[in-house]
């Protein structure tokens, strides 16, 4: 059994210096990896030949690393605590980056991308979730929202920085920038994680496992549970990683004009980051699979009204907004709901064995809404990113009663 968590009163205060490193760590590996992409495929396919297919398949294989590491990496993670694999991590992280910087063509590419999954996978999403709960104990809920909130400025920071530093110095230059910064920067940072023990000796003098520990779900329901799970967060993610890039495409479409709809969609950006600062602020009032339904009920109902209603500015205002507001609490419910359900034990093994379906359907989600919108049209794709959508909260509509009748 791990040894007893910190108490809670001082925890969120005492650790406020590391969390707030790890948030910036965040925004540097999200924003390194995963979004700077968009900002220099074109100089990719202008110096190499790759298109846009091929560019952005390095996020999918960045994702797929991920998937098939996740569960093997949660079990070690709940045995030896993060602060090896987060370390380790950032350094194949710089490594991966570096490479990137040097490839000559499709194959370097690629096998540059199948690096930094392995690395990616080490330091963030669930290793850095798993992070926040050996380290927040029950204030874990609050502290993962705040940390969800502040990398949503990815984008905003790392778009213009690549921009800036590929017109100035060239695009290899950027990466070989990106690279040093998780040496310079990040490693250091995941240096200063506390050393996680556990301790035999602990067991057998424990007491009855507390709440926070165990999770809320019963243990006759927790593999039905499971399963409820990754259909709830596969289904939601397909929607949530394949639509966003095709957003404005999809509201030129109704009628707006590409300045309208570039500035209607750039709302979305604040409506997630102010849906998971709600959260973040007030979800520890309510309990975290309502606040999850209630993001899965949004999700539909803004693509039904642009179904039904399309063509104004304020319909496309609408959906944009609400959609977004969905998709950023349900970016936080990812992190916070296994571990209300299933607790602080076994924490990083739950989130890798759930990372296996969710990052699957994140890989397929650009290809397969590329293909949905070219061969059905916008309105059609609309109306399955609803259906799709629907089936995640029936899903999480069944898990509420699950729990109500256990």
């Amino acid at each position: 059994m791990p040894a007893p968590f910190p108490s809670a009163p001082s925890r969120l205060s005492g650790h406020t210096p590391l969390l707030c490193g790890l948030a910036l760590t965040r925004i540097i590996g999200w924003g390194s990896t995963y979004y700077a992409p968009s900002v220099l495929a074109g100089y990719l396919d202008r110096e190499m030949g790759l298109g846009p297919e091929l560019v952005f398949s390095g996020i999918t294989i960045l994702l797929l690393t991920g998937a098939f590491a996740a569960p093997a990496l949660g079990k070690h993670l709940d045995m030896h605590g993060t602060r090896r694999s987060m370390c380790v991590g950032a350094v194949i992280c710089g490594l991966g980056l570096a490479a990137l910087a040097l490839a000559q063509g499709p194959v370097s590419y690629l096998a540059s991308w199948f690096v930094i999954g392995i690395g990616h996978a080490m330091t963030l999403a669930n290793t850095g979730n798993v992070t926040v709960a050996q380290i927040m104990g029950e204030r874990t809920r609050r502290a993962l929202g705040l940390m969800m909130l502040v990398t949503g400025f990815s984008s905003s920071v790392f778009w213009p920085l690549a921009a800036f530093l590929s017109q100035a110095y060239g695009w290899r230059v950027a990466w070989l920038i990106f690279a040093a910064m998780q040496i310079v920067i990040v490693l250091p940072i995941h240096f200063a994680i506390p050393a996680y023990h556990r301790s035999p000796a602990a067991e057998a003098v424990a007491g009855p496992a507390k709440a926070d520990d165990v999770g809320s779900a019963p243990p006759a329901q927790r593999r039905a549970t499971f399963w409820l799970l990754a259909l709830i967060f596969s289904a939601s993610g397909l929607v949530s990683w394949g639509l966003p890039l095709n957003l404005i495409a999809l509201l030129q479409s109704s009628g707006l004009s590409q300045a309208s709809a570039v500035g209607i969609a750039s709302l979305g950006g604040p409506a997630t980051l102010l849906a998971r600062l709600v959260d973040a602020v007030a979800g520890e009032r309510f309990p975290v699979e309502r606040v999850a339904l209630g993001g899965l009920a949004l999700g539909p109902l803004a693509c039904l009204i642009m179904v039904f209603a399309p063509g104004s500015a304020m319909t496309a205002v609408t959906f944009v907004v609400c959609f977004s507001a969905a998709m950023g609490v349900i970016s936080v419910a990812r992190a916070t709901l296994p571990l209300a359900l299933f607790g602080r034990q076994g924490f990083g093994a739950m989130l890798g064995k759930l990372a296996v379906p969710q990052n699957i359907a994140f890989a397929v989600a650009p290809l397969l809404f590329a293909v949905m919108i070219e061969s059905m049209g916008n309105r059609a794709t609309l109306v399955a990113s609803a259906a799709i959508q629907l089936v995640g909260f029936l899903a999480m509509l069944r898990l509420v009663r699950l729990l109500r009748g256990a």
